[in-house]
Formats: C-alpha cells, structure tokens, sequence
C-alpha cells in the first residue's frame, strides 16, 4: 500500500490507514511514551525489547500489513498534517453485544499531548464509525487514572454511564473503570447542531 486510505481529517491531524514504514515508531512506542502507563498497565509495561524481540514485532507488523483491511476499520493510525504517525484508534465489539462498539485511542507521542489532538482524533473517528456503519452505540472505557481519557468523552458528549468501582488493583490502590456511552441518536443530534 503506497498511497494510504485517509479515512478522515482535520486542519491539524489525519486518520489513515497503517503503513509498512511506520513500523519504527510503533516499534518504539512498544517501550516509550507516557501512554503505557494509562492504559492497562497492570498488563505490563514493557520497558525494553531485545534484538529477537524486536524482529519478531517488526515480522508481524509487516504481515498485518498484508491482510485485508476490514470496514469500517477497526484501527488507524492517527498522524500529524505531515503524515508523521503520533498514535492509533481502535474499536472492537463483543460477540455478546454486536451493536456496541467500544473505542479507544493513544497519543503515543509525549510531545503532542494536551494539545487537543487526542479529542479531535476520538471526534473524528466517532465521526467515522457512525457514518460508515448502522452501529447502535459506542462506549468509551477508561480508569479513574486517565482523567484526561474521561474530559475527552465528556467533551465529545459522551454520556457518564457509571463507575465500576475498585476492579483492580494497581500499584497498592484500587483502581475504577469509568464507562462513557453515545446512542447513534445522539450522535446524530450532535452532528445536526
């Protein structure tokens, strides 16, 4: 894939399709970047990758590469005006739960943090799942840890579903999930106003 598939932009950022050559920064952002630490890190926080390690990713990173792309996608990249990659989206649904799609996104580069692009990212590819599907609704999970992930769904209009209280444990303290929701309907509201 050459000419990547620009899914959505904005004046500061793009949604893209993933390419091959990105595989550097995905592979440092593999140990580097305050995001790890926000985003399960009670599932491990790699901090260094040894040289098999390292082509191992780079071999699978490759091979995903080559797989047809589902639509609507299930994750991009999210680069700069520039084409210069900063982070991802994804979504994913449960075989519970079709309709729900539970989305989520990283800013893996410290340097573009609290600079907006994280809530302008997750609007555009809201934007872009609703639009690109009959979806009924779209969750955003996130920890009491990340209070920045909760402004951005609050910004956006996410709706505050609840609190599940102390599911884990991190670091000596109980950690809860905080749920955020949006029906398509409310989507829809917001996208006419």
């Amino acid at each position: 894939m050459n000419n990547p598939t620009v899914l959505a932009k904005s004046d500061h950022i793009l949604l893209r399709d993933t390419l091959p050559s990105d595989v550097e920064p995905y592979l440092r952002w593999q140990t580097s970047g305050e995001w790890r630490y926000f985003d399960a890190p009670w599932e491990g926080v790699i901090e260094t990758l040894g040289p098999a390690q390292k082509e191992l990713f780079r071999q699978r990173f490759q091979e995903a590469r080559q797989k047809p792309l589902p639509f609507p996608r299930q994750n991009v990249t999210i680069a700069l005006s520039d084409d210069t990659p900063i982070g991802w989206v994804t979504r994913y649904s449960t075989q519970r739960f079709p309709h729900v799609w539970y989305i989520g996104i990283d800013i893996c580069e410290d340097d573009y943090l609290n600079k907006g692009l994280g809530t302008e990212a997750l609007r555009l590819w809201t934007e872009y799942l609703f639009s690109e599907s009959d979806v009924h609704k779209m969750e955003i999970h996130t920890w009491d840890i990340n209070p920045r992930m909760a402004r951005v769904a609050q910004k956006l209009g996410f709706t505050d579903e609840g609190v599940e209280r102390e599911l884990i444990q991190w670091q000596g303290e109980w950690v809860n999930r905080l749920r955020f929701g949006m029906l398509r309907q409310e989507w829809e509201k917001l996208a006419n106003s």
